[in-house]
Formats: C-alpha cells, sequence, structure tokens
C-alpha cells in the first residue's frame, strides 16, 4: 500500500535539507543528517523524494520558479521601463538578498544540479528587456552587443549574490542592504536614470 503523502512532511525536509545544504555544503551533508535535523524518519525522505540531489533540485527549482514568476508579472504590470527597474531593485533584489541560504546553494558546490545558468539566462533576458529602451537610445549601450549585455548582466548579479554571501560568512563589514543601496546607485548612475 502507497503512503499517504503530507505536505507539512514534504516541506520540513526542503527546510532542513536547504538549511543544511547551506551550512555544510551539498556533499558534505548526508540524507542522515538530513533524518535528524528534521526528525523524519529515513523512509519518509525517501518517499517525497528520491535522493538528495533531487532535494536540492526542488529547492531551487520551486524557490526560484515562485520568485521569477512574481519577478516577472510585477515587471510586466509596470508601465515605464523606470518602474519597471525600481520594482527589480526595491522589490525583488531585497527579497532575493534575503534569502541567503538560496544565494549559498546556488553559488556552492550544488551549482551543478541548480540549472543556474538556465536561471541567470532568465534574468538576463528580463533585465535586457527592461533596458532595451534605454539601450536603443544610448550612444554608449546601443555599442554592446548582446554577448556583450549578457557578460555585464552575469557579473553584475553573480557579483551581488557573492557579495551577499561573503558578508554572511566573514567580517566583511557588508550588509545586504548596504550592497541593495550600492546597486541602486550604480544603475541610476550608470543609466542615467531617475529611480
Amino acid at each position: 500500500m502507497a503512503r499517504m503523502r503530507d505536505e507539512g512532511k514534504r516541506a520540513a525536509i526542503l527546510q532542513s535539507s536547504k538549511k543544511l545544504f547551506s551550512e555544510r555544503g551539498f556533499f558534505n551533508t548526508s540524507v542522515s543528517d538530513i533524518v535528524k535535523d528534521s526528525g523524519l524518519p529515513v523512509g519518509t525522505i525517501y518517499t517525497y523524494f528520491k535522493n538528495k540531489e533531487e532535494i536540492v533540485q526542488v529547492i531551487v527549482d520551486e524557490g526560484w520558479s515562485e520568485f521569477y514568476e512574481r519577478l516577472e508579472k510585477s515587471c510586466s504590470e509596470q508601465g515605464s521601463m523606470q518602474r519597471r527597474m525600481a520594482v527589480l531593485l526595491d522589490v525583488f533584489v531585497p527579497e532575493l538578498l534575503r534569502d541567503l541560504d538560496l544565494i549559498n546553494i546556488l553559488l556552492t558546490e550544488a551549482a551543478a544540479f541548480t540549472r543556474i545558468d538556465e536561471k541567470l539566462e532568465k534574468i538576463n533576458d528580463l533585465v535586457g528587456s527592461i533596458l532595451a529602451p534605454i539601450s536603443a537610445s544610448s550612444p554608449s549601450m546601443s555599442q554592446l552587443s548582446r554577448r556583450d549585455m549578457k557578460s555585464i548582466l552575469s557579473v553584475f548579479f553573480l557579483g551581488m549574490l557573492s557579495s551577499v554571501r561573503l558578508s554572511r560568512i566573514s567580517s566583511s563589514g557588508l550588509d545586504p542592504n548596504e550592497i541593495q543601496t550600492a546597486v541602486r546607485k550604480v544603475v541610476r548612475n550608470s543609466l542615467g536614470i531617475a529611480l
């Protein structure tokens, strides 16, 4: 007889796993560590997930999908490029920067299982579409190829995430709010737009 699935148990597995993968690393976390932290029997873990690789994929895919869908919808509801950029910088960047466990997972050895390249491509496409009106009218930006823009946005996005990660594990003195403020200033000054 198949076991009934309990979404509360599934959520507990994901929550424990996310915390452990972030703190210890993906390869340094075992299924028995997840069992111990979640308080659930090992059979329950395997009722919901085939293995720990599937767990990390679900953590990232579900978290990212929800985040990205809300971001895309919010941006599409804004009329101007300035409003879209403001929503991106004032609502969604801070939200992403608060999820330090997800950032750690995305930027560590688990990256092989999280398809970060696909997520980065989607963010690049979205931000590129927001910046398209400026790119067309700005002499300096119009000289940038799509590949140039992708490289710039990737460095910017991954640099921001890495800075937040570093602020968590070191005494760098940076905090996510300061990083968000710096990002906002760079965008405002480099693009010459009021946000």
